[in-house]
């Protein structure tokens, strides 16, 4: 069932020219993460003038994580859809979102071997979006170490509680917590 909160594109934009309209007191984010809202999301971080412009932009960088976490084929068609409309948007936001979409996409087809250097910016991408990267300013948020004797990669951010392990050879990966990782899961990887 999707949690989209507007019946049609009128009442979104109704909203979102709407300097003091709430869809509640807190967790707006919340409520607009779902992927039937991409267009109308992208059209609004697009416009300028838009007074919702900057949590339409948190709310892509949020649900594209999201998407890429759980890795579902409908979502992932969705955020595939959405990054080849938002390619051709004006504003470089929107166009830098569409990049980082597209990048959130490859991690989740398994390619190959991965460095360190591939495995940081996938733990980046994966953690953070690209305004939220660019305000952590560097790397230093992030650590990238190798893990279960040279096989994985374990990333972690000072500002999440998950890990990211990847496989060196493989590129496939995980997400959990550390003390929930078990022998099986690393295994899987």
């Amino acid at each position: 069932m999707p949690w989209w909160p507007f019946a049609d594109e009128r009442s979104f934009w109704e909203w979102a020219w709407d300097p003091f309209a709430e869809l509640m007191e807190q967790d707006e984010d919340l409520l607009l993460e779902d992927v039937v809202g991409f267009p109308l999301l992208i059209a609004a971080a697009d416009t300028g003038e838009c007074p919702k412009q900057q949590i339409c932009r948190v709310v892509l960088e949020n649900l594209a994580g999201r998407v890429a976490w759980r890795r579902r084929p409908e979502e992932l068609d969705a955020l595939r859809a959405a990054a080849g409309l938002a390619h051709g948007k004006q504003h470089p936001y929107v166009r830098e979102w569409a990049v980082y979409a597209q990048r959130l996409l490859r991690y989740c087809e398994v390619a190959g071997q991965v460095n360190r250097a591939a495995a940081q910016q996938m733990a980046a991408d994966m953690f953070a979006g690209p305004v939220t990267q660019w305000s952590r300013q560097g790397t230093d948020w992030l650590t990238v170490a190798v893990a279960d004797g040279g096989r994985l990669w374990d990333c972690a951010s000072h500002y999440e509680a998950s890990h990211l392990f990847i496989n060196r050879r493989t590129g496939a990966w995980r997400v959990r917590h550390p003390t929930l990782m078990t022998d099986a899961d690393r295994a899987s990887l």
